[in-house]
Order: C-alpha cells, then sequence, then structure tokens
C-alpha cells in the first residue's frame, strides 16, 4: 500500500512529531513517501530514515507553483491514501485526488479552538476530505465534525526519549522512566538533602499559553512557601521578553527561571517534581497536548486548565488537577497540595506514566491511522 503524507513543513513543533512516528511506525506493507514544501528537522530525520522526502519551495506567501510537482507525485506514484496535514497541502492535492479516486485523510484538526484566520479554508478542506481525523474529541467538536465524517487518534509519546536523555550528565533515566535521585515532591531528595520542589511549564512562548498565570502563582506561593518551590519556564517565542520582564522580581530571587530547552526538553522535564499546563481559553484550547504526555511520561503529577482536550489526558485527581483557566489562586492551591502530600503527588505521577504507555503508545497511534487509512479506502 502506497502512502503519501503532505505537510507544509517539518521543523520542531508536536504536530511534526507526531507525523514521523506515524511514519517510521507503520508496518513494512505500507510504502510511504512525505511532500513538504520546506524542510526542517523532521523531515530530515524522515529523509536519514531512508524514506523519500519531497521538497517543493514556495517563494512567496501566495506562490501556487509547488501544486505542481505535487500533481506530478501522485499522477506518477498513484499513493492509495493521502494524509494531509495542512488545509493548504489538502486544497493542493485536491484536483488530482478526485480525478483519480485517492481518498484524503484530513489531519488539520490539532487543538479545540476556531480561529478567524484560516478558518474558512480549514472548513473547506473538512468537507472535501474523505475522513477527518483530530487528536481530542473536544477538536472533533469544536469544529462541528459528527460522527460520520470524524475520528478521533489521540497523540502518542515515543519512549525512546526516556532511554535517550540524561538529567544532568550523571543520572539517566532508569527502567522505570524515573531520574535515578529525582527529586520528590515534598522538596526532599532521596538521598534525604532538602531541596525546593520544581515545577516546569513547555510550550512555545506566545499568547496562546498562559505562563502569567503561572508567574502570579508563583509569586503568592513564594509569599506563603519561601523557598519551598523554584519554577522553570522553558521555551521560547515572540511573548518571552514580556514574560521575562513581567517576573523580574522573581528571577532575582532564583524562584522563576527562563530556559531554552532546544530540540529535546526531556532531560529538563524528568529533572522537575511537577508539570503545569495553563491556556489562554480566550485565544486557543488544547488538543492532546504533546507537552501534558511529556509530563506523565517522566512519573510528573500534572497541573493542566480545564477546556479543550487537557480532561481527555489528565484524570482529575487520578493524574493530576484540573483547574479553571486563568485561575492562580486556584493554580497555587493545586500545586501546594503536591508539596504538602508528596505520597499523593507520587502516586498521581505513577499513574499518569502508566496511563502514557497504556492509552498514548505508538502502536496506538499507528493502529488508530491504520484503521483511519483502510476506512478512508473502502
Amino acid at each position: 500500500m502506497r502512502l503519501l503524507v503532505l505537510k507544509e513543513a517539518l521543523p520542531t513543533g508536536g504536530a511534526e512529531r507526531q507525523l514521523t512516528l506515524i511514519v517510521r511506525n507503520l508496518p513494512a506493507y505500507w510504502e510511504r513517501r512525505v511532500w513538504v514544501m520546506s524542510g526542517g528537522p523532521f523531515a530530515d530525520e524522515i529523509a536519514a530514515d531512508g524514506y523519500r522526502v519531497y521538497r517543493a519551495p514556495r517563494r512567496s506567501r501566495f506562490d501556487v507553483r509547488p501544486a505542481l510537482p505535487l500533481w506530478r507525485v501522485l499522477l506518477e506514484w498513484r499513493p492509495d491514501v493521502v494524509h494531509s496535514w495542512d488545509w493548504m497541502s489538502t486544497l493542493a492535492a485536491l484536483p488530482v485526488c478526485r480525478a483519480l479516486g485517492i481518498p484524503l485523510v484530513d489531519a488539520t484538526i490539532r487543538n479545540a479552538a476556531v480561529r478567524p484566520r484560516g478558518a474558512r479554508q480549514r472548513r473547506l478542506s473538512h468537507a472535501v476530505s474523505t475522513l477527518v481525523v483530530a487528536n481530542s474529541r473536544a477538536g472533533l467538536e469544536a469544529w462541528g465534525i459528527g460522527a460520520r465524517k470524524g475520528r478521533v487518534v489521540y497523540n502518542a509519546f515515543d519512549p525512546a526519549r526516556l532511554r535517550a536523555i540524561a538529567t544532568d550528565g550523571r543520572e539517566r533515566v532508569g527502567g522505570a522512566g524515573q531520574p535515578d535521585g529525582r527529586r520528590r515532591a515534598d522538596g526532599g531528595e532521596r538521598s534525604g538533602q532538602s531541596a525546593p520542589c520544581t515545577v516546569v511549564m513547555t510550550g512555545r512562548m506566545v499568547p496562546d499559553k498562559d505562563f502569567s498565570c503561572l508567574i502570579e502563582a508563583a509569586r503568592r506561593l513564594d509569599r506563603e512557601r519561601p523557598g519551598r518551590l523554584r519554577f522553570r519556564l522553558l521555551g521560547d517565542g515572540p511573548e518571552r521578553e514580556r514574560l521575562v520582564a513581567e517576573a523580574g522580581d522573581l528571577r532575582a530571587r532564583g524562584v522563576v527561571e527562563f530556559v531554552d530547552p532546544g530540540f529535546e526538553v526531556l532531560p529538563l522535564v524528568a529533572a522537575a517534581d511537577a508539570g503545569v499546563l495553563m491556556a489562554d481559553e480566550t485565544r486557543n484550547r488544547e488538543g492532546c497536548s504533546n507537552a501534558i504526555m511529556e509530563y506523565m511520561s517522566c512519573a510528573l503529577p500534572v497541573v493542566c486548565s480545564d477546556g479543550g482536550g487537557n480532561p481527555e489526558l489528565v484524570l482529575d485527581g487520578e493524574t493530576g488537577f484540573v483547574v479553571p483557566p486563568g485561575d492562580p489562586d486556584a493554580l497555587a492551591a493545586a500545586l501546594s497540595r503536591l508539596v504538602d502530600k508528596p505520597d499523593l503527588a507520587r502516586r498521581f505521577g505513577d499513574a499518569g506514566r502508566r496511563r502514557t504507555l497504556e492509552e498514548f503508545s505508538i502502536e496506538r497511534l499507528v493502529r488508530g491511522m491504520e484503521r483511519v487509512y483502510w476506512e478512508a479506502l473502502s
């Protein structure tokens, strides 16, 4: 069977990581190739694995010429299924797919918010596709995709990332997925040495991610529990400079630290005690958050904002706490409970790790996508 995967670009990102997992792990009877308009780290990884990657770069935003080499690939290679991750590539492939009877699978729903910009094009992409696959139920509901056409295939976490990381050059993630000597949520280390509880939040620093809510919660907790917690904000983006200024007083006291983790964030996540993901619900709702799966895979208890696909990942009171969005008091209270009850934090973390391995495995991701492909073919 021939599968052609379409993406505008393959830079460092959650969707790009999921696409790469699918391409790498489908059974051998799927011959797969990838078409992109620009490359990126994941395009290079896929090519290094021996899969054909077509590149058709655009010279401007409205350059339609990349459609011509895409049509040639479709006409010459004749894939059985086309899996498109962007509305532009869907619409570019549509004429030839319709002419040749090739089913189109749309994967443009990756969060649970309908933004005005590009919404009309995405709705058109959904309408012309054979099936629409989203990574959360909340995503399908937000876009009004019903059971006739909509399917949910949750993201997966690659456990090989855990085996490959080192937390500080000495400690490595062990077989249980936790770094040897990792700090407990009560602020103590397994060696008995006192240390603050480390809270991380990862993500691109854009208005969608509510880092400001975590900064305010950190400020309140620092007043109430001086020296008990420290916060690492991991990421980069256009909001970083503003956030650094906003947290100036906390940075000066060593309570908040900003770190650009580069390509791989897991070494810093694995060394923490709790993971936070707060979203600005007025701007965005998460789908199946890769950041939350990274927290859970490292056995961190999770505190996240309610809304979107977050409650589909984090079971409130079982793997962490789901709190109202934009509420620093609720966030601070949840983190306080984890500090005060280390056994609860450890239980949440262990349950989250088991849930990641069982419910969000690569095998489940691949089986789910295969079902979608076969259904589209039928």
